[in-house]
């Protein structure tokens, strides 16, 4: 069963006085970021100069709920317009303000910028009530299958802005989706790290980091494999993919303890399971030093690439080669036996 209707036009007022009925991070969301103040105070100042707002989709699970997708118990969840509905609730709750340029277009000459919520009541009650008395268009979804409101989750972003593979994963309802979500969330992820996370980057990470130790070998790590993945685990044996769980958050810590907060040596995504696979399958008393061994291997690499002239390096050379498809298997194998050999030179050198 899978039912799209209107739902009847509420203030917004009304769904504030719901917010505790809705939840805003049902899983299938892509992400936790925020809009940042000015986005947030742009969609206020289209409220009060009266252009169209998009319409917002939430999931109604009175009638019909789905455990999977509603763990929190609540009414509503927000399907899609996340960022919408909490722009104009934190205005009315007094946390954005009015962009400091702001401009009523019908009387350009009022100051009101910069002014929360209840400055502007204060000031002008009937501006306030603009949007308190504002009914968002709101779509209702009843259904009683996942998959069919996974699927529709999916179509509506990718309408919109176009999902990368961390997020669409994300979206799935699997074991091995809760695992990538835990795995992105260890303090690796959260203070080593110096790659860009707005659009899920870490849960790509996190995700290829534990297909590498799932397959116990350099694997492919591209989309379809790892999308693949997520939905494999159950089938493959849980025993498998429990003692992978357990090894990468183990081999996690490792590596937390081996670089710096958000390190330069990991600002690409790409470098990070490389280094993972590589440190990870270091004796203890192999891992002294290879840090600082990271550092100038990388520092070799750059000045190797931006020569003028000199000795060619076979090794480079085909380090950056492979480094061109991070995501192929025999990239992942020539890169680590190339870094490995490398290594074993820098300790004797270094000794």
């Amino acid at each position: 069963m899978f039912k799209i209707s209107n739902h009847p036009k509420e203030s917004l007022q009304w769904w504030l006085a719901r917010a505790s009925s809705i939840d805003m991070n049902p899983k299938f969301q892509r992400t936790d970021r925020v809009w940042k103040s000015p986005e947030q105070a742009f969609l206020i100042d289209s409220i009060l100069n009266d252009f169209e707002v998009p319409r917002l989709y939430v999931i109604d699970f009175s009638k019909h709920n789905i455990p999977e997708l509603n763990q929190r118990g609540k009414r509503y969840a927000v399907i899609d317009g996340k960022q919408r509905l909490t722009a104009m609730f934190a205005f009315l709750k007094n946390k954005v303000k009015l962009h400091r340029h702001f401009r009523l277009e019908t009387d350009p000459n009022l100051s009101l910028g910069g002014l929360k919520y209840k400055e502007l009541k204060a000031r002008d009650a009937k501006l306030a009530a603009l949007v308190e008395d504002f009914p968002p268009e709101v779509r209702v979804v009843e259904s009683d299958d996942v998959a069919r409101v996974i699927q529709f989750f999916l179509r509506l972003n990718k309408a919109s802005k176009a999902l990368n593979g961390a997020e669409m994963r994300n979206a799935f309802i699997e074991k091995a989706v809760d695992a990538i979500r835990v795995l992105s969330k260890h303090p690796f992820f959260r203070r080593r790290i110096r790659f860009d996370t707005s659009r899920s980057q870490e849960k790509n990470a996190a995700a290829k980091i534990l297909l590498l130790e799932y397959e116990g070998n350099a694997a492919e790590t591209k989309k379809g494999n790892l999308d693949r993945f997520v939905k494999q685990p159950g089938l493959a044996g849980s025993s498998q993919f429990k003692k992978a769980l357990k090894n990468a958050t183990k081999n996690l810590k490792v590596m937390q303890g081996i670089f710096h907060d958000h390190d330069p040596m990991l600002s690409a995504q790409g470098h990070v399971p490389l280094y993972y696979f590589f440190i990870s399958r270091l004796k203890a008393a192999e891992r002294a030093g290879v840090r600082t061994f990271i550092e100038d291997f990388e520092r070799e690499r750059v000045a190797y690439r931006n020569r003028t002239s000199g000795k060619v390096n076979v090794a480079l050379n085909e380090y950056d080669l492979a480094s061109r498809t991070t995501n192929d298997k025999k990239s992942i194998e020539k890169r680590l036996r190339i870094i490995r050999k490398k290594y074993a030179l820098w300790k004797k050198h270094h000794s």
